[in-house]
């Protein structure tokens, strides 16, 4: 059975907002003052938005047009992702076997699935829509269509969208709120996953791990409400995480007789400024790593599941694992969940 092999990636987002800018938009609603303070404090500088809230505020909407906008921007960055990465790949749209898509933000039947037409996929192929799981949803999504691959043999497209600007909540904020309108920003990535084949180059999927952390559950939830989704992110989240992190991460190294030193880079989920911080000091990881993940927060905060993947795509083109050398995805999420993606080079 040949193996599944990531050959592309492409990373996209709406027009950037600085975030400077954003806390002088919500400066003088109550609570306004946390929002600056987190600002100041986030290791953001921007974040891509879908809904400009300077152009079209969408704190006062309700969740019938928060979805159908999220759902129509969704569709239309998402076949840019697609394009881009079938581009990249030099794959015909036409020999795509199954469109996998993973979002927490968008919700309908049919929905993203309906890029199989759009994007001039050929009638039969099949798709998958996964979620909502949060900013793990990509590996698990990524070990679902390595799964197809293997046993069909074809190649498959992942597409993970989040879009959270459709989503802002209204005042007042308290410091929680004001972490979460800071933190979250929009992007879509997509990722051509084909059969390993001598003299394609790429990144083998090769190892799945997953910890659930049942007690701290209600830590971090999503929820859809009256307002669109409403995110639970207690601060207890980087110390959970990071207590928890080695155990699957170790786990599975060592099922493939690997240790932490035989991996040379780490793509690590850029979920905010202290869970970069307190995973990367846990795992004791390389500094050239740990800087992909801050850059990408610090250009377009934290994405969830098309964050992780677009580290990885980072990583992968700066410095590109040689055949045999090994990467490891990381990313972590609700119900204190998280998962670990071993990667070898081909």
């Amino acid at each position: 059975m040949p193996t599944a092999r990531i050959t592309s990636i492409a990373f996209t987002s709406p027009p950037q907002v600085k975030m400077e800018e954003f806390a002088e938009l919500l400066a003088g609603d109550p609570g306004g003052e946390h929002v600056a303070e987190i600002v100041r404090n986030s290791a953001i500088d921007a974040k891509g938005m879908a809904v400009n809230p300077f152009a079209d505020d969408p704190r006062r909407w309700g969740t019938a047009r928060r979805m159908a906008v999220s759902l129509a921007e969704a569709r239309s960055l998402g076949r840019e992702a697609i394009e881009q990465a079938l581009e990249r790949d030099g794959l015909p749209v036409e020999e795509v076997g199954l469109l996998a898509t993973a979002t927490t933000t968008t919700h309908s039947a049919p929905g993203l699935d309906a890029l199989v037409h759009e994007t001039g996929m050929r009638s039969g192929t099949e798709f998958q829509s996964l979620g909502p799981m949060g900013c793990y949803a990509a590996l698990p999504a990524l070990s679902t269509v390595r799964n197809w691959v293997e046993v069909h043999g074809r190649p498959a497209v992942l597409l993970c969208v989040d879009l959270f600007s459709p989503h802002l909540q209204p005042p007042p904020y308290d410091k929680e709120g004001a972490v979460v309108l800071t933190l979250f920003g929009d992007a879509a990535c997509a990722v051509v996953v084909r059969p390993g084949a001598a003299g394609r180059p790429g990144l083998d999927v090769i190892g799945t791990e997953m910890l659930y952390v049942p007690e701290f559950a209600d830590d971090l939830q999503v929820h859809l409400g009256e307002r669109g989704l409403h995110i639970r992110l207690a601060p207890t989240m980087p110390d959970v995480t990071a207590s928890a992190v080695a155990v699957p991460t170790d786990r599975m190294l060592a099922r493939h007789g690997l240790g932490r030193a035989d991996v040379r880079w780490w793509a690590l989920h850029p979920g905010g400024r202290r869970i970069i911080d307190r995973v990367s000091e846990e795992l004791d990881l390389p500094a050239d790593s740990v800087e992909v993940s801050r850059a990408l927060m610090r250009e377009y905060g934290n994405t969830a599941a098309p964050a992780v993947l677009g580290v990885l795509g980072r990583l992968q083109d700066s410095l590109p694992l040689g055949a045999g050398e090994h990467g490891v995805a990381l990313a972590f999420g609700p119900g204190a969940t998280i998962w670990a993606v071993l990667l070898r080079g081909a």
